[in-house]
């Protein structure tokens, strides 16, 4: 995308953002994410002090423990569709018993986040075992069983039509964010499952609310492998193997902190990291109305007892102006103190179109 280096300016401003706001607040307009065209709006009062809000048009919260799966009693059952467009959905998985058939989305590339809970993905690449804060990639028509330990699981589950990649940041080499061998990939293995009669693949096609199964039954096991080789294939990563990119002066745009994306979306790891060291400089997140970008987050981990609570599942609609409240804003400012780092762990998928809430989440979200 081609930038403008011609800005204007109006009013009392300050010439370098987020830094020496004083009296002021300054609120974030931007396009295309934070790729496109922007505005900086500045204020002498908090522009997010909600009083009520009437219509469906909303930003909305859950907690993911509180999601109710189809998958989380029925082996047959399903994920939960949260939101979704025609390029992407986001579900929360409560599988707790194992697949009884071989599943393939011959519709999506799936992403996995693992926040509660463990187990295998047995693939025909071979097995991925996974644990708290691993992303496991599935590409579209990877025919694999997922194998739940047993314990209360949830893991947010991504499709994406088109395929998820690795997101580029030129600009800092080949081995930062993440070094591409922190990969885990997995390798064959004779899994030992016992002999059938018959074996199911169950496809799904279609994503997001509109998918639906078929299935298949074969004679010989689809998970039965003795090598593989090639550039398709599964894997996992862990969240704590991120590296992010950091300033200790200015608070980074979160497109610094792409891990994955896709035709119509990317998913964001935040990470702990240090943070903004110049006490005059603003270390909160800005005000910001993500003009055409809707935001999902799901937090993960927090070692700051007063921080995000883990599993909180949240969707702000584009447009929406989003950014803590000045009370709260006013009081983490009193704590401040240089060398602070900031201690959350969070996913968050931002996409280009709009998402529709299912009714379930709607309902859920009140």
């Amino acid at each position: 995308m081609m930038r403008s280096w011609i800005h204007f300016t109006r009013g009392r401003i300050v010439r370098q953002a987020r830094v020496g706001l004083g009296d002021l607040r300054e609120e974030h307009l931007s396009r295309h994410g934070f790729q496109g065209p922007v505005a900086m709006i500045y204020r002498t009062d908090g522009p997010n002090e909600i009083v009520r809000v009437e219509g469906d048009y909303r930003a909305r919260a859950v907690d993911s423990g509180d999601v109710v799966a189809s998958d989380a009693d029925d082996p047959r059952g399903d994920w939960q569709i949260m939101l979704s467009n025609n390029e992407v959905a986001v579900a929360i998985s409560r599988r707790r018993q194992p697949m009884p058939y071989c599943y393939r989305n011959v519709a999506a590339d799936l992403l996995y986040f693992a926040h509660r809970g463990s187990g295998i993905f047995a693939t025909e690449f071979g097995p991925i075992a996974y644990e708290p804060g691993d992303y496991i990639c599935l590409p579209k028509g990877t025919t694999f069983r997922h194998l739940p330990d047993g314990r209360d699981q949830v893991l947010l589950v991504v499709e994406s039509p088109g395929p998820i990649r690795l997101s580029e940041h030129e600009n800092v080499g080949r081995h930062a964010p993440i070094d591409p061998t922190m990969l885990e990939v997995p390798d064959v293995v004779d899994y030992g499952f016992a002999a059938q009669n018959e074996y199911e693949v169950r496809l799904r096609h279609g994503v997001g609310e509109g998918a639906g199964h078929s299935s298949i039954f074969y004679k010989n096991d689809p998970l039965r492998a003795v090598g593989w080789k090639g550039d398709l294939f599964p894997f996992k990563l862990n969240i704590r193997h991120i590296l992010p990119i950091m300033s200790d002066r200015i608070h980074l745009a979160p497109s610094s902190w792409a891990t994955f994306e896709a035709p119509g979306f990317a998913v964001l790891s935040f990470v702990p990291q240090i943070a903004v060291a110049d006490l005059n400089a603003e270390e909160l997140p800005s005000y910001h109305r993500n003009i055409d970008m809707d935001e999902v987050m799901l937090s993960h981990a927090d070692a700051d007892p007063s921080g995000r609570r883990p599993g909180l599942f949240r969707h702000t609609p584009q447009g929406i102006l989003h950014g803590a409240p000045e009370a709260y804003r006013a009081e983490f400012q009193k704590k401040r103190e240089p060398g602070q780092r900031r201690t959350g762990v969070s996913v968050g998928v931002d996409t280009y179109r709009p998402l529709t809430p299912s009714p379930e989440f709607a309902k859920m979200a009140g």
